[in-house]
């Protein structure tokens, strides 16, 4: 069965453990870790909305990021630091926020094998098409505010054709 809630994030590759967060007041925090089987992944800090936001072309290189990050380089860490934490899910039954797919992730996203990935970006949406040992072939379409992912949509999407 495709379960493409997997690939929810969705959401990138530079970091392999995220640094300190900084607070509001300053002060440093280090990012919670969440245990997942015998692996450990580090919850990033969620995306801060850029001021102003970006420009289209500073978006598709944040996609660029992101994209490289959750489908060459498979660091979900990365890759959920470009993820809001209002991040919405429009797939029945599955929670909003980033952390329900983290946790189906991170377990086993380094032993999926992804092959053809590709993605295109304006400076709106984003769109992830690839093949999955797991789930078959995927298309996900991600909506951006301020720079950040706010939503997700994984079924019945098409990638686009210009």
């Amino acid at each position: 069965m495709r379960i493409a809630i997997f690939t929810s994030f969705l959401l990138a590759p530079l970091a392999a453990l995220a640094a300190p967060a900084q607070e509001a007041s300053g002060t440093l925090r280090t990012p919670p870790t969440r245990a997942l089987d015998t692996r450990q992944v580090v919850t990033p800090a969620p995306c801060a909305p850029l001021n102003p936001p970006p420009t289209e072309e500073q978006m598709k290189a944040r996609f660029d990021k992101f994209a490289t990050a959750f489908l060459v380089t498979k660091n979900l860490t990365e890759a959920f630091s470009y993820i809001s934490s209002s991040y919405k899910q429009h797939r029945a039954g599955v929670p909003d926020g980033p952390e329900f797919v983290l946790d189906i992730l991170g377990p086993m996203w380094p032993n999926v094998t992804i092959t053809d990935p590709r993605w295109t970006s304006n400076a709106e949406y984003g769109w992830l098409n690839y093949k999955t040992s797991a789930f078959g072939e995927i298309v996900d379409k991600y909506k951006f505010e301020a720079g950040c992912i706010t939503e997700h949509w994984d079924e019945g999407e098409v990638y686009p054709t210009d």
